[in-house]
């Protein structure tokens, strides 16, 4: 059968193979004689149009000739009558009988020795002679009547390209006397090839025989297309050194367009011309036609090979079931067989035979009874019965007899069906042991289904298929429900992406997950479930169904947090007691020592808490502790710790506080204060108000690389003892430096306004100098003169004033007092000229009363606007910029200048810089104190004082102390300088003493400096 498939098969495919090479063998032949036919066409045309081409090359030679004759005969009867040539009759006659010719040609006539004796046109300084021209010389030795033509060549007389056509003319003896010349230009043949039509890509060439261009159309742009390029075709090369006429083809063309053309020789000429098309041109039609029978050809390959593929398909397909016929019986698993109409076996397939345990020759002829072991006679003859008398067949089950004699069920299908003239029964027979196997399975499943554990099925897909009783009692759904959802409509949203594909992938490579996770009911409740999934498998490993166990564990989870809270947590105040906080404890110190980030214990212990146990109760007691842990919840942020130790002890854990103690300190004052600011606040108990405060001890830990757990703990609990000590209501640090830090910042806090108060503040000035050394001004500096203690650094108690907002009242009385200073100099002129600087702090600047403030001032000083200078420093020019910019240019227009301070040390930007109206850059003294022996330092300066000459603003250093590194910066651009050099800051007092010694310095100077001149001018007269 094999074969006769691949025979039938092989005839089919030779079949369409056939009809397709016919089909392509007639297309290519079609378009084999039509492009015969265009290229015929094609050589027809070139010739036509060449022959007319010569024709009227031939005809203009001819004419330029007869032209050139008619002068010869005139020149020669004048020589007879008159013995010479008159220039102005020659000129006359020419004008007389030049035609068309003469417009387009210039006339020479020479002597015997080729000198030009006449020109039709002014010549000038050009060439006179052709003597030494070939044809000159050929005429001259023979005393022929003909026309001499030249090959192209340049003009003598400097006009380009041009053909010279001559004649001979003799004296009256015959003798002779010299040459009618001529000059034909080159661009003449062009009105002779335009008029041609070649196509849009034909081309139309007079060259000489030299093959040089002598025109074309259409003239090419490229050197090797312009008139007197030597070049061309090699076909072309070799048609003209045979001196024969002929069509060529070639594709080495100039332009490389393959061209069919016409080459011809013109006889009264040393030229040829050639027409040409374009390939492209006369074959157009022919490519379209080549296309549509490549459509048509693609079209029929097509057409025939899916009618051969679906005529294969329709014989394999007859062939496949009569192959099935035949193989149905041998090979089905069913028991097929066929009964005549009294339900006698006809015929069967391997598989009834060995269902009945019989053989063909045994069993053919037998009736029902033979083999069917569930019905009796009369039964079975009923079951004939039926099944004439139904159309769409019976099945029924019966039992079947093997041939061990056992009894098994089988379902047999049968239908009555025409074979030719006959009725049969078609019936098949199948063993459904198995099956009544499973279903019993099922049955015992069903109940196991029913169970009190909720159970649930999906597809592949997750979508589920069906649930149990107790499934839809745990979720509050019905199974209708659910039915066509996924579990997602049962998910809490309390575990991630993460969990679940852990889960998946589990399942995946495993075959199932248990666990517990969170769902939601249909009401919304979020629960706990244990829960088992498995995966259903095929004999494939392909997945088929999902199943899912699941038990309600929330009664189990509400004991085990029950037993937490009592564990964990504080059943007073709920707060977490001593064993979870020293947990918590023991994890922030492994994460400090991680991340190299401070932490920190606050211990809390109510102020006189017995008291208020024995004089109202325990139970007004217990709400006081109640209420204090509400309040300290509320001092801290929601992932900070606070927890109960016991009795009126609590504690608070904080971390992240930063990498060294300068950045945890001030946050943990923030904090300790806040909280006993709380603390402190009425408490309404038993309808009573209570007044009661705390003390808090602090340690921090993550300093020291091994500590005990404990060790915080105790830490803090001596620094408790130290504040209950101080008096209670108060925080105290372990570490007795940083105590001292807090106690010196607190005393500072407290101190800071009693000095204004009390005028312990005072301005000091530090003079600014130019390059002369001439001080220019002066910049206030705050001091602090305490009664006790001295002199106190402003690094000391600015930032405590910053950060307690009173750098704010400090800088206004600083401003007032500068310009006070300002307007008194002003009254004198030796110092009515010094300008005052005065430093501006970032949050002084940022107050929208600022300007206003300014302005008051110098209202209430008169002090003169254009002396003073504000400085800001970087910091102050982060944030709001474009307000920044609004308040100096409205302080601008007063006069008032603007100088920035401590530049390059903070944030920069030349964005920012060059919009902001700066009238000075200050050079930090950080680059100047080391821009002698550092070249970064020196870079780093020079740049600044490059960028500020850019920006067209003053520069200054400060911090100069020596003169070495005054002469750097003088080098280097600079010529203003603050620094002890030229002065210390010093008091009102001290600073006119200073200024009057400098005035004096520098009248010395300029009396020195005048006898100096004047010595000199005395040496210079003696001289």
């Amino acid at each position: 059968m094999l074969h006769k498939n691949r025979s039938v098969f092989i005839l089919l495919v030779l079949t369409v193979v056939i009809m397709n090479m016919f089909m392509i063998s007639l297309l290519a032949y079609t378009l084999h004689t039509s492009r015969e036919r265009e290229e015929a066409q094609a050589r027809t045309g070139v010739e036509n149009l060449t022959s007319l081409l010569e024709e009227s090359v031939s005809s203009s030679s001819q004419e330029i000739d007869l032209s050139l004759y008619t002068l010869q005969t005139y020149i020669e009867k004048e020589l007879g009558d008159k013995k010479q040539i008159n220039d102005r009759e020659i000129s006359l006659f020419i004008q007389k009988q030049k035609d068309w010719i003469g417009s387009v040609t210039r006339i020479h006539i020479t002597d015997a020795k080729g000198q030009v004796q006449f020109a039709d046109h002014d010549i000038g300084g050009q060439t006179s002679n052709y003597a030494n021209y070939s044809f000159f010389k050929e005429a001259q030795q023979k005393n022929t009547d003909q026309l001499f033509v030249t090959k192209l060549i340049r003009d003598p007389n400097g006009q380009g390209w041009v053909n010279l056509l001559a004649r001979r003319y003799n004296q009256p003896d015959g003798a002779f006397a010299g040459m009618i010349v001529a000059a034909l230009p080159a661009s003449y043949f062009n009105h002779l090839i335009a008029e041609l039509d070649v196509g849009p890509k034909g081309v139309v060439v007079v060259q000489d025989l030299d093959m040089r261009v002598i025109a074309r159309n259409p003239m090419l742009k490229t050197p090797n297309g312009q008139v007197g390029f030597v070049g061309g075709p090699p076909e072309l090369s070799q048609l003209v050194r045979s001196g024969a006429h002929g069509t060529i083809y070639t594709r080495q063309t100039t332009d490389h367009i393959p061209r069919i053309g016409h080459v011809h020789k013109i006889s009264s000429m040393p030229v040829f011309v050639v027409v040409a098309f374009a390939e492209e041109d006369y074959l157009a039609q022919w490519y379209e036609d080549v296309i549509k029978a490549v459509l048509l050809g693609l079209l029929f390959i097509a057409v025939t090979t899916i009618a051969g593929w679906l005529l294969w398909q329709q014989i394999r397909a007859n062939m496949f079931t009569n192959r099935c016929s035949r193989m149905l019986l041998r090979n089905a698993q069913d028991g097929i067989h066929v009964l005549d109409r009294e339900g006698k076996l006809l015929q069967g397939s391997d598989s009834f035979f060995r269902m009945i345990g019989s053989t063909p020759q045994a069993a053919l002829g037998k009736t029902l009874c033979y083999w069917d072991n569930g019905y009796n006679k009369a039964e079975l003859q009923e079951l004939i019965n039926r099944g004439i008398s139904t159309p769409g067949g019976i099945c029924f089950e019966t039992c079947y007899r093997n041939a061990q004699g056992e009894c098994y069920p089988v379902e047999v299908s049968s239908v009555l069906v025409h074979l030719d003239d006959d009725e049969v029964f078609f019936c098949s027979a199948r063993d459904i042991t198995e099956r009544k196997k499973a279903e019993e399975n099922l049955r015992i499943a069903a109940t196991a289904f029913d169970s009190q554990v909720g159970m649930l099925i999906t597809d592949p897909h997750l979508v589920i298929l069906r649930t149990n009783h107790a499934f839809t009692e745990i979720t509050g759904y019905s199974e209708q429900e659910l039915i066509g959802h996924t579990p997602k409509i049962l998910q809490s949203g309390l575990h991630d992406k993460n969990f679940y594909s852990g889960m998946w992938n589990d399942i995946r490579t495993t075959g199932s997950w248990q666990g517990e996770i969170w769902n939601k009911r249909k009401n919304g409740e979020l629960y706990p479930q244990h829960i088992l999934i498995a995966a259903v498998r095929d004999e494939h490993g392909q997945t088929t169904h999902y199943v899912a166990t699941l038990t309600d564990i929330s009664a189990y989870k509400a004991a085990e947090e029950k037993v937490h809270l009592l564990a964990f947590y504080d059943s007073l105040t709920k707060l977490p007691n001593r064993s979870l906080f020293l947990e918590h404890l023991e994890q922030s110190m492994r994460d400090t020592k991680n991340k190299k980030q401070l932490g920190a214990v606050l211990l809390i212990d109510l102020d006189n808490f017995k008291a208020i146990n024995d004089t109202a109760g325990h139970e007004t007691g217990d709400y006081l502790l109640q209420q204090v842990a509400t309040r300290l919840l509320e001092c801290v942020e929601a992932n900070q710790m606070v927890a109960r130790l016991g009795s009126d002890e609590f504690v608070v854990l904080l971390d992240h506080l930063g990498s060294s103690e300068m950045e945890a300190i001030p946050q943990l004052e923030k904090t300790a204060k806040y909280i006993l600011q709380t603390l402190t606040q009425p408490y309404f108990l038993a309808d009573s108000e209570y007044h009661n405060s705390a003390s808090i001890g602090i340690s921090l830990f993550g300093i020291e690389a091994c500590e005990n757990i404990q060790d915080p703990i105790k830490r803090a609990d001596m620094a408790l003892s130290d504040a209950k000590n101080y008096g209670r209501n108060t925080y105290r640090f372990f570490d007795p430096e940083i105590q001292s830090q807090v106690q010196e910042r607190a005393e500072i806090d407290t101190g800071l306004r009693q000095a204004l108060e009390k005028n312990q503040l005072v301005l000091y000035y530090q003079p600014q100098v130019n390059g002369a050394q001439q001080v220019t001004g002066v910049e206030a500096l705050l001091r602090w003169l305490h009664p006790v203690k001295g002199m106190i650094s402003p690094a000391r108690f600015i930032p405590v004033a910053e950060e307690n907002g009173f750098i704010i009242t400090l800088g206004q009385w600083v401003l007032e007092s500068a310009c006070q200073q300002l307007s008194d100099w002003a009254k004198y002129p030796q110092t009515a000229h010094l300008s005052m600087a005065v430093n501006v702090s970032a949050s002084q600047f940022a107050r929208d009363e600022f300007v206003q403030d300014v302005l008051d001032v110098l209202e209430r000083t008169q002090a003169p606007a254009h002396l003073l200078k504000l400085e800001l420093t970087e910091s102050a020019l982060v944030m709001r910029v474009e307000d920044i910019i609004e308040k100096m240019t409205i302080l601008k227009r007063y006069g008032i200048m603007f100088s920035l301070d401590d530049f390059g040390t903070g944030y920069s930007s030349l964005t920012y810089l060059q919009r902001i109206p700066i009238d000075q850059l200050k050079i930090d003294q950080g680059f100047v104190r080391n821009i002698v022996i550092s070249a970064n330092d020196a870079e780093i300066a020079k740049m600044i004082i490059v960028l500020a000459k850019t920006l067209g603003i003053s520069v200054l250093a400060e911090g100069v102390e020596t003169e070495a590194q005054r002469e750097v910066l003088e080098k280097q651009g600079c010529y203003h300088y603050q620094g002890y050099l030229f002065g210390k800051p010093m008091p009102i007092d001290e600073l006119k003493q200073y200024l009057c010694s400098q005035q004096t310095l520098h009248k010395n100077l300029i009396r020195s400096s005048f006898r100096q001149s004047q010595n000199l001018k005395l040496a210079k007269r003696s001289l």
